[in-house]
């Protein structure tokens, strides 16, 4: 099993929608040991790549709130309707048990706030320096 997966995900044309794989783009120049992913949204086929790892750390942008928002991740139930093809962290935890009998051990949800969401390829200022503040708390928990 290998050790860990940073997933950000988001859409980069729509300005800070963008942080989380801005974030997991500097987390893999400072990570090099860590496997990294980027993905416009969270899609079943994930959970058997999220499997072979014993931490995922989850990067996504949050549209409320004004300061990062960490959260351990375990197994759920996804609330959206069945046929969807985008998921919660959660539920891919839950897809990972149920289709290949394992799980990562421990996995974390970063959300990194943002304030501009139109068309655009820059991150704004703020979130900007949350991306750098997210990077830093996903650090941490790799590091421990």
């Amino acid at each position: 099993m290998k050790r860990a997966l940073v997933i950000g995900y988001g859409n980069t044309l729509r300005g800070d929608d963008g942080a989380g794989i801005r974030a997991a783009e500097r987390l893999a120049g400072r990570f090099p040991d860590v496997d990294v992913l980027t993905v416009h949204e969270l899609q079943p086929e994930l959970a058997e790549t999220m499997s072979g790892y014993r931490e995922v750390v989850f990067l996504d942008a949050a549209v409320q709130g004004s300061a990062i928002h960490s959260e351990v991740i375990t197994p759920a139930a996804d609330s959206r309707p069945d046929g969807s093809h985008s998921h919660s962290p959660g539920s891919l935890l839950s897809l990972c048990s149920a289709l290949f009998g394992r799980a990562p051990e421990r996995s974390l949800l970063i959300a990194i706030p943002g304030q501009e969401f139109e068309f655009s390829e820059q991150l704004s200022p703020f979130t900007q320096a949350m991306v750098e503040r997210a990077v830093e708390q996903a650090g941490n928990f790799l590091s421990s």
